[in-house]
C-alpha cells in the first residue's frame, strides 16, 4: 500500500485530515474537538490509540484546538514548530512535543513529511508534503495567496487538498465587518475561488488524481460556487494534455471519501 487520505472534516469549525499507510498514521491538524476527531476516525475504523503522530500547521483554534483533549492519556508525538506552539496556548507534555521547521523533512514511521511556509497571520504557518515510495500528498490550508514557494511544493503531487474559502462577491456583501472583509481578502488571509481557478487554469501540472476544495466558509462561500469554479478552470484547458483531475469538497460536518495511491 502507498498512502492513502481521508478529511475527517474541513471548515471554520475545524479540520482535521487522516494521512496512512496502513500502518504508520498521521492526523494533519485536530480542529475537531477532541471527542469529535476520536468518533470519526472510529467511523472510518481507527481507534484513536492507533495514531502515530499529530501535526499541526499553525496555532489556530480551528487547527489544534483539539489536540490537548484527543492526545489526553495517547503517547501521541506532536509535531509544530515552536513559534506556533507558542502562541497556541496548549498545554501539552512537552516531551510529546517535536519541533519542526519549514522546509526540512522528517520522518514518523514510513511517512516522510516536509513542512512549508504558507502566507498567513499566523505565526510560522505551513503547507505539509507526506510522501511514500513516490506518492505525493500536499495539503495547503489557510494562505493568503499561492507563492512560488508553494506552488513549487503543489508541483508533482498525487494529490491536493487546497482550500478554496471564498467567494468574493458574497465576501463583499456579506455580514462581516470591512476590517474582516479586509483581512480576509489580504495576501496573509484565505484563498479565494477565483484564485483557486486561477492555479486550475494556469499553474496547475495535471499531475494529482483529485484536487480536494477545503476550508470553504459557510458565511462567504457556497459549496456549489467552489465547485462549479474550479471545474469550469479545468475545462478550459481542454485538449490532449488536459488534466483528468477530479475536483472534490471537504465539508465541515462529515467525513470526506479516503482515497487511496
Amino acid at each position: 500500500m502507498g498512502l492513502c487520505f481521508t478529511v475527517l472534516g474541513s471548515g471554520s469549525s475545524g479540520n482535521a485530515t487522516l494521512v496512512s499507510d496502513g500502518e504508520t498514521h498521521i492526523l494533519v491538524d485536530v480542529g475537531l474537538s477532541g471527542r469529535e476527531t476520536a468518533r470519526r476516525l472510529r467511523e472510518i475504523g481507527l481507534e484513536p490509540e492507533r495514531v502515530s503522530a499529530i501535526v499541526i500547521s499553525h496555532e489556530h483554534g480551528d487547527h489544534c484546538r483539539g489536540v490537548g483533549p484527543f492526545a489526553k492519556g495517547l503517547d501521541i508525538p506532536v509535531f509544530m514548530t515552536e513559534e506556533a506552539f507558542g502562541g497556541s496556548g496548549l498545554r501539552l507534555d512537552e516531551r510529546r512535543l517535536r519541533s519542526i521547521r519549514p522546509g526540512e523533512g522528517f520522518q514518523i514511521g514510513g511517512i516522510g513529511v516536509t513542512g512549508f511556509s504558507v502566507p498567513h497571520d499566523a505565526t510560522d504557518p505551513l503547507g505539509f508534503v507526506l510522501e511514500k515510495d513516490g506518492v505525493r500528498i500536499s495539503i495547503a490550508l489557510d494562505l493568503g495567496f499561492l507563492s512560488n514557494l508553494v506552488l513549487e511544493r503543489l508541483r508533482g503531487s498525487d494529490a491536493i487538498v487546497l482550500e478554496s474559502n471564498h467567494d468574493e462577491r458574497l465576501l463583499k456583501v456579506g455580514p462581516y465587518p470591512w476590517a474582516l472583509k479586509q483581512r480576509v481578502m489580504s495576501r496573509r488571509g484565505h484563498l479565494s475561488n477565483d484564485s483557486v481557478a486561477h492555479y486550475l487554469a494556469h499553474d496547475f501540472d495535471g499531475r494529482a488524481a483529485v484536487v480536494v476544495l477545503a476550508h470553504l466558509s459557510k458565511q462567504n462561500n457556497l459549496p456549489e460556487l467552489a465547485l462549479l469554479s474550479a471545474r469550469r478552470a479545468l475545462e478550459e484547458r481542454a485538449g490532449p494534455q488536459a488534466p483528468q483531475t477530479r475536483i472534490e469538497l471537504a465539508h465541515p460536518d462529515r467525513i470526506g471519501p479516503t482515497f487511496r495511491y
